[in-house]
């Protein structure tokens, strides 16, 4: 999401705000307006930035965590055991996503280009997958004895949908959190968000087999961060019940590269060329 999160010192407060004073250290999220040197923001969407994290730490936070908590653990239910398989591993939410689940004690499958392997299991991926070269589904199979996985945790579909929730067992959740098939390159391909959205019904809704679902004991989940935001508020829920780890070290977000201002079109073709393994910042 671009322009929603940042990181800083406070410059100064309105009336009533008592959670920070001027010259604190925070993260908050911004909606949009966040590629910007000062920005303002509502006191329930800030929080105190731990000493130990750089301002590009803090700005790799609040959306990447709290999309990664909606998902596997609001909508998710991960426990402690389960086995969930993270789609691009290495990115910004993929990382998130990863510390999160290793600190419940779930099993971690992650999918990734070869290059990036070593640093996803770093972060705490258990097995990870080379999409380019192998079928992820073929190699879940084979590590899980056929048995599968319990979440399945997707920003890629919606072509691995299907997959995903044929690889799920009895009571196993896919969480559909983007459709990154639209982009091709630098740039949004207007036939392939055609293609996608003629998929979307028969790829992410199981090819709607009614009670058919009900029989195969799984559940579909569509999570869109925006949304919640726009209807709760504030990211509270998702964000508040990581900020321990964030403060004991046990989340630490990873920063892929920071790109100038004047440089942000280079910070998105690096993205979009998938070079990543973290999150990529703006710094004024």
């Amino acid at each position: 999401m671009v322009g929603y999160e940042v990181a800083g010192e406070v410059e100064s407060v309105g009336d009533g705000v008592e959670s920070v004073t001027p010259g604190d250290r925070v993260l908050a999220g911004t909606r949009f307006n966040g590629q910007a040197e000062l920005v303002t923001v509502p006191e329930n969407m800030v929080y105190k930035l731990p000493e130990e994290l750089s301002f590009e730490e803090g700005a790799a936070f609040p959306v990447n965590y709290a999309t990664a908590q909606a998902g596997l653990v609001v909508m998710g239910g991960l426990k402690e055991g389960e086995r969930v398989l993270i789609h691009a591993a290495a990115g910004g939410v993929g990382i998130a996503a990863t510390q999160i689940a290793k600190r419940i004690g779930a099993e971690v499958f992650g999918t990734a280009s070869p290059s990036k392997h070593a640093a996803i299991r770093e972060q705490g991926v258990d097995h990870a997958i080379d999409y380019r070269n192998q079928d992820f589904a073929e190699e879940v199979r084979r590590l899980t004895g056929g048995e599968g996985i319990d979440v399945a945790f997707d920003a890629l579909g919606p072509s691995s949908f299907r997959k995903d929730y044929r690889l799920l067992r009895q009571g196993g959740r896919l969480i559909m959190y983007g459709a990154s098939e639209v982009q091709t390159g630098e740039s949004r391909s207007v036939p392939a968000a055609l293609r996608t959205l003629a998929k979307s019904p028969f790829a992410s809704m199981p090819w709607w087999k009614g009670l058919g679902v009900m029989s195969e004991n799984k559940g579909v989940f569509g999570l869109n961060l925006l949304s919640w935001w726009d209807a709760e508020g504030s990211l509270d829920r998702v964000i508040e019940p990581l900020i321990p780890g964030l403060q004991e070290g046990k989340l630490k977000p990873v920063v892929a590269t920071a790109f100038p201002f004047d440089a942000a079109p280079d910070a998105h073709r690096f993205i979009a060329e998938r070079r990543n393994v973290g999150k990529v910042v703006l710094v004024p």
